[in-house]
């Protein structure tokens, strides 16, 4: 019997496939449906709610005159309007939060990924391979959110990182990888 004690059984450390910007980019779409849904009903259900206990805003939309009127609103009306200005804060706010938590929660899980992202069988990870916490997938929403809109830019820089991070990803220290 005859040992090779020349060759060590050293395994290599498998990197992970990193996802590519079409995968992502896919991947936010359908999250995009995803998310619509839900965020529709809501905003159905309160808008119905705020027509309902509020005709008088109905009778506002419909009616062109008070966009042409030069006659001094009444209180009634200054309601209305501050109503619908609230609705509209209201609805933005709701949307923030409901994507936000969609995010968060999806990619702090088990799963690492939103519904999305898993329907295209990828996932976010930190840079290291770990699991993200839910402190880490709160950043990384919020820097997308508000950073990577601008010009593009945060997208457009995972065109040209090493491991296809956008801007929110390397802000957050994560990277998307293929399952």
């Amino acid at each position: 019997m005859e040992t090779n004690i020349t060759e060590p059984h050293i395994q290599e450390k498998k990197h992970p496939e990193l996802a590519g910007v079409g995968y992502r980019f896919l991947a936010h779409l359908l999250d995009g449906v995803i998310i619509s849904v839900p965020y529709a009903f809501i905003m159905f259900i309160l808008f119905t709610l705020f027509f309902v206990s509020s005709p008088e805003a109905a009778f506002m939309l419909e009616d062109d005159s008070y966009y042409y009127s030069t006659t001094v609103m009444t209180d009634e009306e200054w309601a209305v309007i501050m109503g619908l200005i609230f609705f509209y804060v209201a609805s933005i706010l709701i949307g923030i939060v409901l994507t936000w938590l969609y995010y968060a929660i999806m990619e702090a899980s088990k799963l690492q990924g939103t519904l999305g992202k898993m329907a295209l069988g990828i996932k976010v990870t930190k840079v290291t391979g770990e699991k993200i916490t839910f402190g880490r997938a709160t950043g990384r929403f919020f820097a997308k959110v508000f950073l990577s809109p601008i010009l593009c830019i945060g997208y457009i820089i995972a065109f040209f990182t090493e491991k296809k991070q956008a801007l929110h990803d390397l802000i957050a220290s994560t990277i998307v990888v293929k399952k």
